[in-house]
């Protein structure tokens, strides 16, 4: 509590002191630390494996093609494929292959003076409080909805119709949260105004203001249940300084993403800053779902950045409470105080990275009486002809009713593994170019306590190409 305390305090006077004094800064679309890259959104089971495809847009006039395979002992292969590309105004990528979550499609195309887009669909309004997804009480927004976001999410599928100019106009059809749905909104000058109905007569509104130095949204169900949020962020000296807070009615929940909604109330405050060599962090959150069911949040890290390219993490954090509404009994034990403390270390020569990472939870001070306990190393060597190899060895320990989550670059994705109990995991990929593209192969490796080991295989194939235009 003390360590959430220091952190709320120091963070409130920087960002009060930079409301009155300091001069509006644009938000930046920069990713939490806390992302997906660490945990896996609400509505993901717990404890599963979680994939999310990266937003790696393609150049104008340009097409990438890719195969994959992947699977693990006892079970069959799944393969998949997928299409990709960019023209005049014109834009599309399909996937396919059994269990593949990613599989879909989507097209996107200019015509009637604005943008339509068919198929896979991730659209925000506002704070996402109607439409878009509400972010977490500590992230400035969800990082997988809307356009600009850095992964590319599917709140559900239909058409979407934008035309921006001194009146936007947005319209959206399609089906979301297994309910058939349409929307509506109009906005000038940073102001909105959307209205959202579901089949049987189910409406909500949203009252949408955005500014160069924060933005807010006010949503109305017809039922007269509420929701309101509002967001700042300022720049003082080499210091980023960030606040927000929300309010509401309990059983306010989206028609669009109703396991999204996130708790009725929540109050927020953070700071970035740069002090020489030192990247300096500070964050601290409380928030309600309802009476009974809350949480609480506080971090401090600090960054130390070295002659060639070394650098040195060190954070402590504490949280009390729940993150989302529990679905099950082990849930609601991961519910108790955790305290924790980490180191990271990432340097080497050129052509040669490595990484270090030590990461324990507990339920004392200084992480004792340990729920979780991460160590961690990689090493990433570069080699002839445009090779790469990586090598990655954790050692991990999670109690009864806790998960941990490995983040794993894929090509086209990021995968979130999901580990229980007592183990070890090892994991080797290459990279080569092969046939005109870029081959990546992996095999993983991983004993738990009580299981037999099964490895796990992957293999991907991507080739990008430019069109060139070419005389008669």
């Amino acid at each position: 509590m003390k360590l959430w305390t220091a952190s709320v305090v120091g963070a409130l006077l920087i960002v009060f002191s930079a409301l009155a004094h300091g001069d509006p800064e644009p938000p930046k679309a920069v990713a939490a630390p806390d992302s997906l890259a660490l945990e896996p959104p609400p509505e993901a089971p717990e404890g599963s494996d979680f994939e999310i495809e990266r937003a790696d847009s393609l150049a104008d006039a340009s097409l990438e093609i890719g195969f994959g395979a992947s699977g693990r002992s006892g079970e069959r292969p799944r393969a998949s494929r997928r299409v990709r590309f960019r023209g005049d105004g014109v834009s599309a990528q399909v996937r396919e292959g059994a269990g593949d979550p990613l599989a879909g499609a989507a097209l996107d195309a200019r015509a009637a003076g604005g943008m339509w887009r068919a198929g896979r669909l991730a659209p925000r309004w506002g704070r996402g409080l109607v439409l878009g997804s509400a972010g977490s009480p500590w992230s400035r927004a969800a990082l997988d909805r809307g356009d600009g976001a850095p992964y590319r999410g599917r709140a559900g599928d239909g058409l979407w119709y934008r035309r921006a100019g001194p009146i936007d106009l947005e319209a959206l059809a399609g089906r979301f949260a297994r309910r058939d749905l349409a929307c509506l909104r109009v906005g000038t000058a940073g102001a909105g105004v959307g209205l959202l109905g579901a089949r049987g007569g189910d409406l909500e509104w949203s009252v949408a203001l955005e500014r160069p130095g924060g933005d807010g949204e006010i949503a109305i169900e017809r039922s007269g249940l509420w929701r309101a949020e509002a967001a700042t962020r300022r720049t003082v000296g080499r210091a980023s300084l960030s606040a927000q807070a929300r309010g509401g009615s309990e059983g306010f929940r989206s028609l669009a993403e109703p396991e999204r909604s996130g708790p009725a109330r929540a109050v927020a405050v953070g700071s970035d800053a740069r002090a020489g060599i030192a990247d300096l962090r500070a964050l601290g959150a409380l928030w309600q779902f309802r009476p009974g069911l809350a949480g609480e949040r506080g971090a401090l890290e600090v960054s130390l950045h070295f002659a060639q390219h070394d650098a040195l993490a060190l954070g402590v954090e504490e949280q009390r409470g729940v993150r989302r509404i529990p679905s099950s009994a082990r849930s609601t034990a991961a519910s108790a105080a955790r305290r924790g403390a980490w180191a990271e270390w990432q340097g080497g020569p050129p052509g040669l990275r490595l990484a270090l990472r030590h990461e324990a939870w507990g339920q004392d001070r200084l992480a004792r009486h340990a729920v979780r306990v991460v160590s961690a190393a990689r090493v990433e060597a570069q080699g002839p002809f445009g090779t790469a190899l990586e090598v990655a060895h954790t050692v991990f320990h999670a109690r009864r009713g806790e998960s941990l989550y490995l983040a794993e670059a894929g090509a086209d994705r990021l995968i979130l593994r999901a580990l229980a109990g007592s183990g070890e995991r090892t994991r080797l990929e290459l990279k080569a170019p092969v046939g005109g593209g870029r081959l990546r192969a992996a095999l993983e490796l991983a004993t738990a306590e009580g299981k037999s080991p099964r490895p796990r295989w992957m293999l991907d194939w991507s080739r990008r190409a430019r069109a060139t235009a070419r005389s008669p």
